[in-house]
């Protein structure tokens, strides 16, 4: 029985070293290598998209070890998101397709003919999953000559030599050394990304800003304190960094003039169209510049006020209340903090003036909590 048991775990052995030595799916990256665009506007390099995505994809599974994502799976997807950007994939597109593929390491190119120069030129990228862990390889040029199936491998190589790079980068930051991620095969293990979105995937942004206003008048002549409003916006991104948008705000301007019968009270809702100018400082931090114009629609009361006046005379003073609506302009600078993907704070000041036969100047600050997509 002991000899049997033996034998049973001498038999079984190898395949448990087998197992050790292999390394687990769930813990390696998935990579995506898909067909090369051909836009040399000719049909003499239709072989092209297939000879790279064979040789890379060769290239790749002699050095690393990854999981191959499904290629018939995966493009079905870069075609939708191909059409929905009139054909672009840039850095923001690519992160898409791997958050929509669940794709660790996106390989992806075109390429091009110059046909005075006899030459062709392959341009590849590269995607981690995220907007800010993006490559753009340096072209590849070859001549339309014996050498062009060459390209090919040229282009293999130098891909092998910036995702070693990006398995060193992912060893370095879990304070290993790239041996230490290699099997006995030789092979380094890729593992996966984080693919969270960052300010550059985002671009409708819906915000509800509790504020604090002031009114810049003349305080020799009135007595004013800053006064509580609540606001909120919708930012659209337009074009690059460029956004539109809609805001609105209520809130209150108080005044007691010194020496004076009367108080002043002004409530009133602003509403204005925007337009302006984002600065991405990093992958989570934002600055927001807007301008806007509109109109403020609110009710201004003047009272009698004795008790704050030496000078009130011994006449009656006629209240005053009127609705009003006067053109409105505002200018908003901001910085946010993109919490989560979906979640962003941060803090603004603002220039707003009510227009009227005396313009009234005022400054403010908000906090802006913002939803993001």
């Amino acid at each position: 029985m002991k000899r049997l048991f033996s034998l049973v775990s001498l038999s079984l052995l190898p395949i448990a070293l087998l197992a050790e030595d292999k390394p687990k799916a769930s813990d390696m990256a998935r990579v995506a290598i898909i067909k090369y665009e051909d836009k040399t506007g000719t049909k003499n390099f239709e072989y092209m998209p297939g000879s790279l995505q064979e040789a890379i994809t060769k290239s790749m599974h002699k050095k690393f070890e990854f999981v191959e994502a499904d290629n018939a799976k995966v493009e079905p997807i870069v075609a939708q998101v191909r059409a929905k950007n009139k054909g672009k994939i840039g850095p923001k597109e690519a992160a898409e397709i791997c958050r929509l593929a669940d794709i660790d390491i996106l390989i992806y190119g075109n390429f091009t003919f110059n046909k005075a120069e006899n030459e062709i030129e392959i341009h590849t990228e590269i995607s981690l999953g995220s907007t800010d862990k993006f490559r753009k390889m340096e072209p590849t040029e070859n001549r339309v000559d014996a050498t062009i199936f060459q390209a090919a491998d040229k282009v293999a190589g130098d891909i092998v030599a910036e995702i070693t790079k990006v398995a060193l980068e992912q060893q370095q930051a879990k304070g290993k050394a790239v041996a230490d991620a290699k099997d006995k095969k030789g092979k380094t293990q890729l593992e996966k990304t984080e693919k969270s979105k960052t300010w550059a995937d985002i671009s409708w942004n819906f915000a509800l800003t509790p504020m604090a206003s002031y009114p810049l008048v003349n305080r020799d002549n009135a007595s004013i304190k800053p006064e509580p409003g609540a606001g909120g916006y919708a930012m659209y991104r337009l074009r690059g960094r460029l956004h539109v948008g809609l805001f609105a705000s209520f809130t209150s301007i108080r005044s007691n003039a010194k020496n004076a019968p009367y108080e002043t009270n002004l409530d009133y809702l602003s509403a204005a169209a925007t337009a302006g100018y984002y600065f991405d400082l990093s992958p989570r931090w934002r600055w927001t510049n807007a301008i806007g114009a509109g109109y403020y629609y609110g009710r201004l009361a003047v009272y009698s006020n004795c008790g704050n006046s030496t000078n009130c005379g011994g006449g009656a003073f006629n209240s005053i209340s009127q609705d009003v609506k006067n053109p409105f302009f505002m200018a908003r600078t901001g910085i946010h903090f993109l919490i989560f993907s979906f979640l962003a704070l941060g803090i603004e000041a603002e220039y707003r003036m009510l227009y009227d036969s005396k313009p009234v100047h005022g400054i403010g600050g908000a906090l802006a909590l913002s939803v993001v997509f």
